[in-house]
């Protein structure tokens, strides 16, 4: 109950197992960390970050996909 009771916290919750079982105390902070993950990593500031990070992506590999031509060497 502790876990699922974590998961279910807001942000900036206190813990409510502070000062009882070390147990319950830490399966309560494993729920809210994972709420936590849950939140950052679906959050709209995260899919902006990653849109630009694929966007940084395509256009690098769009400059390496292209044939340079070398100064320094010549055709055989």
């Amino acid at each position: 109950m502790a876990l699922y009771e974590g998961s279910l916290a807001e942000p900036g919750d206190r813990n409510p197992y502070a000062g009882q079982a070390l147990v319950l105390l830490k399966l309560w902070m494993r729920g809210y960390m994972r709420m936590m993950r849950v939140r950052i990593d679906t959050g709209p500031a995260m899919s902006r970050y990653r849109g630009a990070r694929a966007i940084a992506s395509d256009s690098m590999s769009d400059q390496t996909d292209r044939p340079s031509a070398s100064r320094h060497s010549a055709p055989r």
